[in-house]
């Protein structure tokens, strides 16, 4: 049966809690953790977004990242990095990690071969978050420096440009630094994003036009963002311990005519860069347009939300987690597991392989591969020297595989790369097994052939052509003729 858990940690504290957030059991703690905000990310299985593998997180004393699988409670792998990295972003199918760092620099490495893959100057100051968009084509990165950049991940994996690379987009409507990022669901051309800054506001963007919709202004610096799948609504944590729940649509009487004759439509909040006032929401007795959730007794530091977007789970600077429903805005359960605040939170399916022992493991459910990132670019070049250029050339009559194969977990995987590396690895083998001439001079009749086959085809495909366009020519100038007597 699925069930839902809540990973929390504290910058402090030196462990990290996974527990059930509706029934309160604890399954697991991982030891010898520290992390800033924002600096714990989690790791999916290639290609399956929604099945958790691994937990990353940056410490806070070292440069060093910590990674954690759930066959164990102690740290999986430790990676030595060239600075500090204090926030830290994993794409949403796995494949690519990207940290920030105090001076402004942001490192994006491939997770499953370590390979750094660029270094780039993002901005002036410390990033102070990092998030992927959902179909992974964009970084956004946002920094003390009160701006936020948007990264084309396409521009930072091209290697054949060796220039610092330019934001796709610099929003710097803010004028404190950034808290907070959050990226909707959907492609680039549907996506919106919310930005927190310490100066009181809450900004909503329009990714594929960059273009500003909307200014939330709120009493209080919010420091944390989550918004629900159907982005209908989102919830901002304010420094004044308070939590702000402010809905992005409204009812409105429909004045004109409606297929359904019904006397209200629903309307966007905002839009065309408008200023909404949060002031005003929070104090109004309409429930519709927005609503507070009050319970902590210190600054509200991190939130999340359950899969189904009916319970709102909030972290606190005193150390508390508070789960509360959302329809009824009251606290349902209240744990404190920590004495420092609690600075992430992240809920997801519970994997099978938590809170059971490795020797019942070792032939069922495998580690997602992960290997030692490197420290500098020229490892990369070095790697890629080393490699030698084979030419594959696939007969016609190679045996076709099956549509879909299945891994370990019985889900349902293409084919396609797995097959491409099957006949590279035949081709390789048949290379270095037979002698290099005869393969070449094998090869090279069988393209002589192929293209005799070819011409001949070609001219019987033309002669056929030309008769027909003759036959046409005849039939046409005959009729002609005859329309004229």
């Amino acid at each position: 049966m699925l069930s839902e858990v809540v990973l929390c940690s504290s910058s402090t504290d030196s462990f990290v809690n996974v527990l059930d957030f509706r029934t309160g059991t604890l399954h697991t703690s991982f030891k010898q953790n520290n992390c800033f905000k924002h600096a714990l990310a989690l790791i999916p299985y290639s290609g399956q977004c929604n099945r958790i593998s691994l937990i990353i997180s940056a410490q806070v004393d070292k440069p060093l990242l910590h990674v954690y699988s759930f066959q164990k409670d102690q740290v999986h792998l430790k990676i030595i990095c060239p600075e500090k990295i204090v926030a830290l972003a994993v794409s949403n199918r796995g494949v690519f990690c990207a940290g920030g760092t105090d001076n402004g620099k942001i490192y994006i490495w491939e997770i499953s071969t370590g390979i750094l893959c660029k270094v780039f100057d993002a901005h002036y100051k410390r990033i102070s978050v990092i998030k992927f968009s959902n179909d992974d084509s964009v970084l956004i990165s946002g920094s003390e420096d009160a701006g936020v950049n948007v990264w084309l991940l396409t521009n930072l994996l091209d290697d054949s440009v060796d220039e610092s690379p330019s934001p796709y987009y610099t929003w710097s409507e803010h004028s404190l630094p950034i808290t907070d990022i959050w990226c909707g669901i959907g492609s680039f051309n549907t996506t919106r994003v919310l930005t927190s800054s310490l100066d009181h506001t809450c900004k909503l963007w329009d990714l594929a036009t960059g273009c500003l919709l909307t200014t939330f202004i709120f009493p209080a610096a919010i420091t944390c963002l989550i918004a629900d799948p159907a982005e209908r609504m989102f919830f901002g944590g304010g420094n004044d311990n308070l939590i702000y729940q402010i809905y992005l649509y409204t009812k409105q009487e429909n004045r004109g005519y409606s297929m359904t004759n019904s006397r209200e439509e629903v309307i966007a909040v905002g839009g065309t860069a408008s200023i909404v006032d949060v002031c005003e929401i929070a104090s109004s007795k309409d429930n519709r347009k927005g609503n507070l959730f009050k319970g902590h007794s210190s600054s509200v530091t991190s939130l999340a939300l359950s899969y189904d977007a009916t319970l709102l789970l909030s972290g606190s600077q005193d150390g508390t987690l508070i789960i509360w429903d959302i329809m009824s805005k009251q606290m349902i359960k209240n744990f404190s597991h920590y004495k420092g605040p609690i600075v992430n939170l992240f809920t997801f399916i519970k994997p099978p392989d938590l809170g059971l022992s490795t020797n019942n493991l070792s032939n069922k459910i495998t580690i997602q591969p992960i290997q030692l990132f490197q420290r500098n670019t020229t490892q990369n070049s070095e790697q890629k020297d080393n490699f030698e250029n084979v030419n594959i050339i696939l007969n016609d009559n190679t045996k076709e595989m099956e549509l879909f194969e299945y891994n370990f977990t019985g889900q349902a995987i293409t084919s396609l790369e797995l097959y491409d590396l099957h006949k590279a690895k035949q081709t390789l083998l048949q290379l270095q097994s037979d002698n290099n001439a005869s393969t070449f001079q094998t090869q090279i009749s069988s393209l002589q052939s192929e293209l005799l086959r070819v011409h001949n085809q070609y001219q019987c495909i033309k002669g056929l052509n030309d008769e027909l366009y003759q036959e046409l020519l005849t039939d046409f100038i005959a009729k002609r003729r005859e329309n004229k007597n």
